[in-house]
């Protein structure tokens, strides 16, 4: 279907990019087959050099409703707290618009099928309570696909659509790694649910975790998790479990070594003492094999 006959409207897309000119054309080509377009979808160049920015100009001088935005170029890849940092420029960015129902934060790694967003937002629509929802991102090999693990309260950071009127609530994100952890804890403090849909899936074009290499991505998941408030017995718990996949136990040794090695050096955490109370009681639940929405 031509995009200039699409449905238009109810949803505002944020993507942080940096370096993605690999994927960014193709990420482009999948929104603008979207079955219901966004109102506005705002592009943050987080100081990309490799001509990322030509690509996405294409598109801008011809389409009204995306556009492109050059922020300052810190010299260096932020991995999570430059993404957050990015994030919430874009939602102060998007203050001056119209409301509307719906923000979405999506990367400029993926591509999806046309119905994509239009399907969730039929999820919206269907339970208000929901606040923050996914599709399920996969990674292809040898022609195969391979879901990345989620947990089904935990919608993935690469392709969410937020609850506009719910995201005001729990305020803007935190800048830190795990900000897509601590909006889901505040999101379910606040009597709201959280969902990833199976059903959904969203082709992740570069693995998670692995923009600076896949060893970096195995230590900076079990910081990420010190940061974010795991409780070190449900931490341990995950990081045998992980064993269970590629690279097996030097997986588990890199987690293990990123969550204590956090801990000797007591890096704040990205979570308030209620929150880590909170995360800490939905591990406790899934320690013992406890449903987390009933």
């Amino acid at each position: 279907m031509s995009s200039q006959s699409n449905q238009k409207g109810r949803y505002y897309i944020i993507t942080p990019m940096r370096n993605e000119i690999r994927t960014i054309e193709t990420t482009i080509k999948a929104v603008l087959t979207q079955s219901v377009l966004p109102e506005k979808w705002v592009i943050l160049d987080d100081g990309s050099t490799d001509g990322s920015e030509k690509v996405v100009a294409k598109y801008v001088k011809d389409i009204s409703w995306i556009e492109y935005v050059r922020l300052e170029d810190r010299g260096y890849d932020f991995v999570g707290e430059g993404v957050a940092n990015v994030l919430n420029y874009g939602l102060k960015y998007l203050e001056a618009l119209p409301s509307v129902e719906f923000i979405s934060k999506l990367d400029a790694d993926l591509n999806f099928s046309a119905d994509y967003f239009e399907r969730l937002i039929e999820k919206m629509n269907a339970d208000k309570n929901l606040g923050i929802i996914s599709g399920h991102p996969y990674i292809m090999k040898k022609k195969v696909r391979h879901f990345e693990r989620h947990s089904a309260f935990f919608p993935s950071g690469t392709a969410r659509l937020y609850r506009a009127c719910y995201l005001n609530e729990i305020g803007e994100f935190v800048t830190s790694v795990g900000w897509d952890t601590v909006d889901i804890l505040r999101m379910r403090m606040k009597g709201y649910t959280t969902r990833i849909y199976s059903e959904l899936p969203v082709h992740h074009m570069r693995p998670m975790g692995t923009r600076k290499g896949y060893l970096d991505g195995m230590i900076r998941d079990g910081r990420n998790n010190y940061i974010t408030g795991y409780i070190p017995l449900f931490f341990i718990s995950r990081a045998i479990f992980n064993a269970r996949y590629f690279p097996f136990l030097l997986r588990t040794a890199c987690m293990l070594y990123g969550y204590f090695s956090a801990s000797f050096q007591k890096l704040p955490k990205a979570v308030t003492q209620e929150e880590y109370a909170f995360h800490a009681s939905l591990q406790k639940k899934r320690l013992f094999f406890k449903k987390i929405d009933t």
